[in-house]
C-alpha cells in the first residue's frame, strides 16, 4: 500500500480518472459473474436467506454502476467560478484529490455491500485501500481476491483477514517519521462500521489520531413513534419489516417503537404480535423462511438476558413462544410494556426482539430521543397534523433522518447515509461518498485562461 500510494505520487493516484473507472468497472463484471457464488457463501456463513443474500449483491453492482456514473458527473461539473480581491478578479476551479491510504473496516451483517461501498468510492477517488474483512462473510470477501488482482495495479487492494483485535492495531499502529522526525501514521482514513467501542480501540493506536480522517457508521437504537390516527394495518407491516429484518440485525432497525396508551395502542400490538407468531423460522436456503439462524456465537443468551430482565421489570411477550430457541436460532419476541430501567429500554438489542413502549403524551417519546446516546434514525407513523409535523420538526435536532410512514432505512442509495451523536461520523451516499473520501483543492488565477 505504501508503495502503491506513494506519498500521493504513485500510479494509481495519479491514473486519470477514466482509468480509474475502468478498472472499477472491470472489478464490477467480474464480481457479476459470481453472483450466486458469492449469494450463496453468505447464505451459509451468515445464515442470510438466499433471496436477501442474492439481494445483496446485485444492490451492491448497482451501486458501483451508479458511482462510476456519479464520479464521471463530478468531473463534469466542475465549473470555473470568480471572487473579486480589491480591483482584481480571480478565477478558479475545485478538484478533488485522494487523501491516502484507507483502512477499511466492514461489519458482517452486509459482509458485501457495506464491504464495497467504502471501499470502491475510496478507490474512484485514487485513495489505496486495506480491506479488513468482517468477522462472518470472511469467505465471501475472499472470494473477491481475484477480481481485485486482475483489475487493479499491485498493492492498490490488500485484504486483511484474521482477529481484528491482533491484526487491526498492527496495521493502523504503523508509522514513519517526517523530516522533523516527528511520527506520522501510515493510515490517514479509517472508514469503519461497526460498534463505538471497537472504533475507539482501533483509533487509540494510531500515533496521530487527530490527523484521521474518519468515516463511521456506530451502534443505533431508532426509534418508531406511531401516532393516534395512524392507518395500524400498514404501521404494523412496516413496523415488523423494518424491526425484524435479517433477524433484527440491521443498524438501521427499528429497535423500539413506541405506541399510544390505551385501545388504539393495544390494537396495533395484536397486530404486531399476530404478524410476528406468522413469520416462519428455517434455514436460509428455504425460500419461505423469514427468521434464520443468528451468526453469532452465545447471541441466544444475550436475548434471553434482554428477556428476562425485562419480563422481570414487568414487561409481557406478546406473542406466543417468542424468545424461545436453540443453539442460533430464535423465534422473535414482541415485549410490550417495556420502561425505564429496563435494559433494553436504552441499549441496542441487534437481533430478534420488538420491544413496545406505551405513551401517554407525545413528549414522552422526544424526551427518549433527547436522553438518548444515538442518533441515526427515527419513524414517525400518523396522519398529517401539526402534532406530526411538530414531532418530525423537533426530531430532526437529534436525529440525521426522519421517516415518515415509512421503515429506517439505508436506502435509496442517491440519499445520504449518516448520523448524529454515538451513531456515527461522516456521510455516505453515492456522491457524499466520493467527496468524503477525497479532499477539494483549489486552482486559481487572475488569468482565467490558465485553469481552463
Amino acid at each position: 500500500s505504501n508503495r502503491a500510494f506513494a506519498g500521493g505520487n504513485g500510479a494509481w493516484p495519479t491514473a486519470s480518472l477514466e482509468a480509474r473507472c475502468a478498472a472499477v468497472d472491470k472489478f464490477a463484471t467480474m464480481l457479476g459473474t459470481q453472483t450466486e457464488t458469492i449469494a450463496r457463501l453468505l447464505m451459509w456463513e451468515i445464515g442470510k436467506p438466499l433471496a436477501s443474500a442474492r439481494g445483496e449483491v446485485s444492490r451492491s453492482l448497482e451501486y458501483i454502476k451508479d458511482t462510476i456514473a456519479e464520479v464521471r458527473r463530478i468531473e463534469e461539473t466542475g465549473a470555473i467560478y470568480t471572487g473579486q480581491s480589491g480591483k482584481v478578479t480571480h478565477h478558479a476551479r475545485d478538484v478533488l484529490r485522494p487523501l491516502g491510504e484507507v483502512l477499511c473496516v466492514a461489519p458482517f451483517n452486509y459482509p458485501i455491500n457495506e464491504f464495497l461501498t467504502t471501499i470502491i468510492p475510496a478507490l474512484l477517488m485514487g485513495n489505496v485501500v486495506i480491506a479488513k474483512t468482517p468477522r462472518f462473510g470472511v469467505l465471501a470477501n475472499q472470494l473477491l481476491m481475484d477480481a481485485f488482482a486482475d483489475a487493479f495495479p499491485p498493492g492498490v487492494v490488500a485484504l486483511l483477514p484474521g482477529d481484528g483485535r491482533i491484526v487491526l492495531p498492527a496495521v493502523i499502529g504503523h508509522k514513519t517519521n517526517d523530516i522533523f522526525g516527528t511520527a506520522m501514521g501510515t493510515i490517514d482514513v479509517l472508514a469503519f462500521i461497526g460498534s463505538e467501542q471497537a472504533a475507539n480501540a482501533i483509533l487509540s493506536h494510531h500515533p496521530t489520531p487527530s490527523f484521521v480522517h474518519k468515516i463511521l457508521g456506530l451502534g443505533a437504537k431508532n426509534a418508531a413513534i406511531v401516532l393516534p390516527g395512524a392507518d395500524l394495518e400498514d404501521a404494523a407491516a412496516r413496523l415488523v419489516k423494518g424491526a425484524l429484518g435479517f433477524n433484527g440485525q440491521r443498524c438501521t432497525a427499528e429497535k423500539i417503537i413506541f405506541v399510544p396508551a390505551g385501545a388504539e395502542g393495544d390494537a396495533l400490538v395484536e397486530r404486531i404480535g399476530e404478524r410476528v407468531g406468522k413469520l416462519p423460522l428455517g434455514m436460509p436456503w428455504d425460500p419461505a423462511a423469514a427468521i434464520t439462524p443468528l451468526p453469532e456465537a452465545n447471541k441466544l443468551a444475550a436475548m434471553w438476558a434482554y428477556l428476562t430482565d425485562a419480563v422481570e421489570r414487568g414487561a409481557r411477550i406478546v406473542n406466543p413462544g417468542g424468545g424461545r430457541g436453540y443453539y442460533s436460532l430464535m423465534r422473535p419476541a414482541v415485549l410490550d410494556g417495556v420502561a425505564a430501567g429496563m435494559r433494553i429500554y436504552d441499549e441496542e438489542q441487534f437481533g430478534p426482539i420488538v420491544p413496545i413502549v406505551r405513551y401517554s403524551d407525545i413528549d414522552e417519546t422526544l424526551a427518549w430521543q433527547v436522553r438518548s446516546p444515538y442518533g441515526q434514525q427515527a419513524g414517525v407513523f400518523g396522519p398529517d397534523t401539526t402534532t406530526r409535523r411538530a414531532l418530525v420538526a423537533a426530531l430532526t435536532n437529534f436525529v440525521a433522518r426522519v421517516n415518515i410512514n415509512d421503515i429506517c432505512q439505508r436506502g435509496p442509495d442517491t440519499f445520504g447515509f449518516t448520523a448524529a451523536d454515538k451513531s456515527g461520523f461522516g456521510t455516505l451516499s453515492i456522491r457524499a461518498a466520493l467527496l468524503a473520501f477525497s479532499r477539494s483543492v483549489i486552482v486559481q488565477s487572475p488569468e482565467r485562461a490558465a485553469i481552463q
